[in-house]
C-alpha cells in the first residue's frame, strides 16, 4: 500500500507562530471546512500569481496541513526519496500500457490515505478552458472533488466541500463554476472562464 497521510498533524509550533503573523499582517482569513475524509482530490483556483504558494504553504502550516502532490518514480532515487515523501510527493511508476489516468487512479486507490492537490487551469497566465484530468481521475478512482481556492478582493484562502463527480461533466461543472465564479485572483486579468472544452464532456 502506499502510505500517504492527509490527517491533520500538529502544526509545527515555529511555522504556525510564523504564519499566523504573516496572516495577521496582511489581514487575511483562512477558511478551511474540509471533511476528514481519507481520500480526495481538491482542485485549487484561480491560480494567476506565484503568491498564491505563498498563502497556501501558510495556511497548511498553520492547520498542520500536507498536501500530497505527484512525482515520477525516478525522481525517487536515494536521499530525495525521503526529502520529496517529506514533502507530500507521492511516486507514480507510468506503465506504458496504462494512460495518465489510469495512473494516478490506480495510485488512489492503493493508498490508504491520500489529498491530491491540482490546478485545472494549467498556467498562471490567463486561459480559456481548464484541463479536464483531475475530473477524470476523481470520477474513476469514486473519490469527492473539494474546493480550494484563494480570494485576493475578500483577502481569504480555504478550502471547502466540494462534489462528487456524477459522471454528468455539464452538470459537475456548472456546480464547480457556481463556486468560483466570485473567487478573485491576484491578477484579475488572468482569471480566465471556468469551463471544459466542449469536446472533454463525453465521459470515458
Amino acid at each position: 500500500m502506499t502510505e500517504t497521510s492527509i490527517k491533520i498533524n500538529k502544526p509545527n509550533p515555529v511555522l504556525a507562530w510564523l504564519a499566523r503573523g504573516f496572516f495577521k499582517l496582511v489581514g487575511w482569513e483562512i477558511d478551511y471546512q474540509l471533511p476528514d475524509d481519507p481520500k480526495m482530490l481538491v482542485i485549487f483556483a484561480p491560480h494567476t500569481s506565484n503568491w498564491d504558494a505563498a498563502y497556501l504553504v501558510a495556511a497548511g502550516s498553520v492547520l498542520g496541513l500536507k498536501p500530497n502532490w505527484l512525482a515520477k518514480k525516478e525522481l525517487f532515487a536515494g536521499p530525495m526519496k525521503y526529502l520529496l515523501s517529506g514533502m507530500g510527493a507521492v511516486s507514480i511508476d507510468r506503465d506504458k500500457n496504462e494512460n495518465k489516468v489510469d495512473t494516478i487512479a490506480r495510485v488512489i486507490e492503493e493508498a490508504d490515505h491520500i489529498i491530491l492537490g491540482i490546478a485545472p487551469e494549467g498556467t498562471r497566465s490567463y486561459t480559456e478552458y481548464w484541463r479536464s484530468g483531475f475530473y477524470h481521475i476523481a470520477l474513476k478512482a469514486g473519490i469527492p472533488i473539494h474546493f480550494a481556492y484563494i480570494d485576493y478582493p475578500n483577502k481569504r484562502v480555504g478550502a471547502v466541500p466540494g462534489i462528487m463527480p456524477s459522471g454528468d461533466m455539464d452538470a459537475d461543472m456548472e456546480k464547480i463554476r457556481a463556486f468560483y465564479q466570485d473567487k478573485g485572483g491576484k491578477i484579475p486579468e488572468n482569471v480566465g472562464p471556468v469551463r471544459f472544452r466542449p469536446r472533454t464532456y463525453t465521459a470515458s
